[in-house]
This record gives C-alpha cells, sequence and structure tokens, in this order.
C-alpha cells in the first residue's frame, strides 16, 4: 500500500512539474496551431530577412522605369564680387614722365541666374526594357522566396507543434504503465508472501518497474524538449511555460494525385522561383545583345541670367539662353567584351533553364513522396488501431491468468511491454500521417 501511494506521488510531482516548468512560473500560456504560426511568422528572422529583400527588389522595379525618363538638374544661384580700389600710373605727356597716380574706388558687381537641364540616353537595342525584364523577374523570385521561406517555416512550427503532441500522449502512456508496473509489484509481492510465487517474480516486477519510471523520467524530458523547441520557433524564451490546446487526429485528406500535381507546378514556391530566375536570365540575354546597338543621346539645358533679382519675371523674354544637342554613339571596340557578355548570358540562361526543369522534377518527386507518405500513413493507423485493441485483450487475459496462477510473471510483462508498444505505435502512427499532410501541403504550394 505505501508502494502504490509513493508511485501515485510520484506521477503527481512530474505531472505537476511539467505544468510548472523550469521558470517557477504559475501561469501556462496554451496554444492553438494558428497561435503558433502567427506569432512564428511575426518574429523568424529568415522571414523577416526576405521580405525585406523583396522590398529591396520592388524598388528596384521603379527604378528601371526611372531610367526610361530624362535625368533632371536645376539650379538657382547668385554671384556678388567687390574689387577694391587700384593704383594706376599716371603718365605726363608734356614731361614724358609718371608724375602721378589714379586712384578708383570700390566697385561692386552681382548677378542672379537661374536654369534647367535635361539629358539622357536610351539604348536603341532596347536594353532599358530588358532591364525593367529583369528587375520584375527578380522582384518575382523575391516574391516567391518569401513564401517558400513563409512554407517552411510552417512545415517546421507544425512539425514542432506535432511533436509536443506526440510527447504528451507518449507521457501519457508511460504514467499509465507505471501505474500498472505498481499494481503488478504489488500482486508479485502479496502472492510471494501467501506463497503463490517465488521471490524471482518480485524481482523482477521490480526490474520491470524501474524501467518504466526510467521512461516516465525521459517521456517527461521529452515534452521539456518539445516545448522548448516550439518556443524558438516562436520567437520565444525556450523557458516560456506553455501548452498546446489539441492533440493528434486524423485530418480529412481528399486529395486526388493529378490535380495535386498540376497545382504544385503552378503554385510551388520553388517552381515559381526558378521560373523567375529563368525570365531573369532571358532578360540579361537581350541586356547583353543590346550592347552591339547604338546609343542615342539627348540632352538640352535653358538658363538666365541679370544683376537685378526682380527682372526675374522676365526670363523667358530676355536674358536668356538655351541649348539642344542630340547624337548617336557605338562602341567600335571593347575588348571582346561585349561578345564575352552575350556568351555568358547565354550560358547562364541555359542553366536556368535546366534549373527551372529539375525544380519541377524535384517538387513532383516531393509531391509523390508526400502522398505515399499520407497512404501509409493511413495503413499504419488502421492497424495500430487493431493492434491496441489486440494487446489490449492480451493484456486483459494475461492478467488474469497470472491472478489466478495460471500464468508466469514473465508472460505478464511480455503482455504489457506488447500493449505499451501497440499504444507508442498508434501515437507514431498519428503523428506519421498529420506530419506527411504538412509536407504535402507544404509540396503543392499551400
Amino acid at each position: 500500500m505505501i508502494r502504490v501511494i509513493s508511485t501515485g506521488l510520484f506521477v503527481t510531482l512530474l505531472a505537476a512539474n511539467l505544468c510548472w516548468g523550469q521558470t517557477g512560473a504559475l501561469s501556462t500560456k496554451v496554444y492553438s496551431l494558428d497561435e503558433c504560426l502567427k506569432l512564428a511568422e511575426k518574429h523568424n528572422a529568415n522571414l523577416i530577412s526576405a521580405k525585406q529583400s523583396y522590398k529591396v527588389a520592388k524598388s528596384q522595379v521603379w527604378r528601371g522605369w526611372g531610367e526610361l525618363l530624362p535625368s533632371l538638374d536645376s539650379d538657382l544661384g547668385y554671384s556678388r564680387t567687390v574689387y577694391g580700389p587700384s593704383v594706376y600710373p599716371t603718365y605726363d605727356p608734356l614731361l614724358g614722365t609718371t608724375t602721378g597716380t589714379d586712384t578708383s574706388g570700390i566697385r561692386i558687381s552681382k548677378s542672379y541666374s537661374t536654369g534647367i537641364s535635361a539629358r539622357q540616353s536610351w539604348s536603341l537595342g532596347g536594353y532599358n526594357f530588358y532591364q525593367i525584364k529583369e528587375y520584375n523577374a527578380r522582384k518575382k523570385s523575391a516574391e516567391s522566396s518569401v513564401a517558400l521561406t513563409r512554407q517552411e517555416l510552417i512545415l517546421s512550427v507544425k512539425q514542432a507543434y506535432f511533436d509536443v503532441l506526440k510527447a504528451k500522449m507518449l507521457l501519457e502512456i508511460q504514467q499509465k504503465a507505471l501505474m500498472r508496473a505498481d499494481e503488478q509489484l504489488r500482486i508479485a509481492e502479496t502472492r510471494y508472501e501467501l506463497g503463490a510465487a517465488s521471490y524471482s517474480d518480485v524481482l523482477k516486477a521490480k526490474v520491470q518497474h524501474g524501467d518504466v519510471k526510467l521512461a516516465l523520467i525521459g517521456a517527461q524530458n521529452s515534452v521539456k524538449l518539445a516545448k522548448a523547441t516550439l518556443n524558438s520557433w516562436m520567437g520565444q524564451d525556450v523557458d516560456s511555460p506553455i501548452d498546446v490546446e489539441e492533440n493528434l487526429t486524423v485530418p480529412e485528406f481528399d486529395y486526388l494525385y493529378e490535380n495535386a500535381l498540376d497545382r504544385a507546378m503552378n503554385d510551388n514556391p520553388n517552381v515559381r522561383n526558378a521560373e523567375s530566375e529563368l525570365r531573369s536570365a532571358e532578360a540579361t540575354v537581350g541586356m547583353a545583345r543590346s550592347g552591339f546597338f547604338p546609343n542615342l543621346n539627348l540632352s538640352g539645358s535653358y538658363s538666365w541670367g541679370n544683376p537685378e533679382l526682380d527682372q526675374l519675371e522676365s526670363f523667358l523674354d530676355r536674358d536668356y539662353s538655351w541649348r539642344f544637342s542630340a547624337s548617336i554613339s557605338l562602341n567600335i571596340f571593347d575588348n571582346f567584351l561585349k561578345n564575352h557578355n552575350l556568351s555568358w548570358s547565354k550560358a547562364n540562361r541555359n542553366s536556368a533553364k535546366e534549373m527551372f526543369h529539375q525544380a519541377k522534377r524535384d517538387v513532383a518527386l516531393e509531391l509523390k513522396q508526400a502522398f505515399l507518405n499520407v497512404q501509409e500513413a493511413e495503413e499504419k493507423i488502421d492497424l495500430t488501431e487493431k493492434k491496441v485493441a489486440s494487446a489490449q485483450e492480451d493484456l486483459d487475459l494475461m492478467q488474469e491468468k497470472y491472478n489466478l496462477g495460471a500464468a508466469n510473471i514473465l508472460e505478464l510483462l511480455d503482455a504489457e511491454v506488447s500493449f505499451k508498444q501497440a499504444e507508442s505505435d498508434q501515437v507514431e502512427a498519428w503523428y506519421d500521417y498529420n506530419l506527411a499532410v504538412a509536407q504535402f501541403e507544404k509540396a503543392i504550394g499551400q
């Protein structure tokens, strides 16, 4: 009886320690999967960095369009010059010598000016338009990178969340197993005292009891580690006391493989990113090819200047000057740099094309593997449910036989191990199914 009380107290303390946590905090925040995902998206450094890269790529598109427009410069000036007194020699024609000096006074010169100038250069080979295409492709690539980072984060958070659920369920299995081990030890000791069992039965029951207690401590640590991992993904202190409100279930899965494959080819970020890289490489070829064409250069300016500022209102009527120039320039020889750029861009385009096809094959393989994993997990769930029911029957039957002296302690312990393993296998099957569904959803770009 004392052993039963002590074991029950041990289990109670273990469960209380899980709720209390290492920080000693009394309050435990309970999270749903959606809340975990929202927190992770808010704090994840990789996702934040990807979003900032997308903003930079988006601003480059505006830069590309801006380079089609002329650059404008304006100026408004004021100058003031003070000439100090100067001494000049005076020549006397009668004497034929310099006989005196003529000193002039202080003179001031000032001037106001304003003007505007514009200049632009366009490649007649369409360089600017190809550059805009490349910037747009980069923006699409950065957008796909954000989506890919988000989906990888979602999968990681889901896995961490499922890890917590699995660890809690396995801990519960160990707690029940410890209760049964304690009961079996009590029965073994009682039968030994009555002379219905040998002391060897008591020793085997004690060993089994110790093994289950040790496994319970390992299960408790697994729960703590799983929660710490989930905290880390959510951007929280790893020792924050948390819990999850759901259980491992069997979510509905009604996807057809062919439809899912079509969706993956359109929505998977890896495919979209590779497609954007291909478009960027194609635009680079056009930019390199435009180097063999001449450039059209235009420039113009208008300026006005007057010593009096109040004359500015007439800057279109007088005291002005304007200039316009146009030229066509063509590089004759640049040490084969244009040829090198064109060859490099074509090779880069061919490589991007192969990477695009490879990305599609990789996503198709990822989807196929996830789809098969879901099917396998479904079969495993059905099988483990039957195994649990069968192991439960065997354990109940063997317990009755042992109580009646019709079975030995080893048979009872074997039945106990088989039942606990069947329950653990069922939890693993539920975990594998949920993870496989999450991997499948990632593959289709959901």
